[in-house]
């Protein structure tokens, strides 16, 4: 059923290509796949990544011929890009992925009553292990299945009823990929620093994490037992962690991804 609907994308940046791209992966017909970019290089990138993909510069005009709107820019030109195509049916589902963007921002653009629903995915998305969180306002329950296809496609998807999540949610999983690529980039330079070839270094330091997630996914321990089970009393992984723990590096951290929940914040004000 999902498979017949005209999905419409109004801006084509990366986001927006991994979502394509795992939709004609699941079996999306390509043909009702609609996508608009200011861009010239963006609209040629994805004509070539599917010859039966509509590709379009006017927002318009994938408006009018989607079931489904999905808004991929970036928060600061949010209300422009929203702007930049009227008389919207209140029967069509818009979806915005736009960090910190709120419902209530989405409502008064569109009107009241609109349906409309609220995605914070991330980067892994790109290699279809993505992780989305999604509320919205007025769906349907088919509309809310809809929207689970869609972000399905990409990973995994989490429906969540409290708006004020969203922010955290944005500095954890949304932000997270590189706090997570960070360590290891710190990892293959300790390495490194031993003497190791850069190619083993980074070899070990992301086998080690795809791992370590895998494990993480898979074990029925909690993410405290797993570490600790690593920890053996007066050996190598204790050591690391009391020097972590002198630095108090815990502390260094909440205020990170505080940081980036207020900016997120900020994203949603416009400021």
């Amino acid at each position: 059923m999902h498979e017949n609907k005209n999905i419409g994308f109004i801006g084509g940046g990366m986001v927006a290509e991994a979502i394509i791209r795992g939709l004609i992966l699941h079996g999306h017909d390509a043909s009702k796949i609609f996508v608009s970019d200011p861009s010239d290089d963006r609209r040629n990138i994805l004509s070539i990544l599917n010859k039966k993909l509509n590709v379009h510069e006017n927002n318009q005009e994938i408006s009018d011929q989607s079931d489904v709107l999905i808004i991929c820019v970036k928060p600061q030109v949010f209300k422009e890009a929203a702007q930049s195509f009227t008389s919207v049916s209140r029967e069509k589902m818009i979806i915005s992925v736009a960090a910190g963007i709120e419902i209530d921002s989405m409502v008064s653009l569109f009107g009241e009553g609109s349906k409309v629903c609220r995605v914070m995915p991330n980067t892994p998305c790109l290699v279809g292990r993505g992780i989305s969180a999604l509320i919205q306002s007025n769906l349907t329950e088919s509309e809310i299945v809809l929207a689970t296809y869609i972000f399905n496609s990409v990973g995994k998807t989490i429906w969540v009823q409290n708006e004020e999540w969203m922010h955290a949610i944005t500095a954890v999983s949304g932000s997270g990929p590189a706090y997570f690529f960070h360590m290891m980039d710190l990892l293959k330079k300790a390495a490194m620093k031993s003497g190791i070839p850069e190619d083993i270094a980074e070899t070990l330091s992301v086998q080690t994490a795809i791992g370590s997630s895998q494990l993480a996914l898979n074990s029925a321990d909690d993410l405290v037992t797993l570490k600790k089970k690593v920890m053996s009393p007066g050996g190598t992984t204790e050591a690391a962690f009391k020097s972590l723990d002198k630095n108090d590096l815990d502390q260094v951290w909440d205020e990170a991804i505080e940081a980036a929940k207020v900016r997120s914040f900020e994203l949603g004000q416009n400021k």
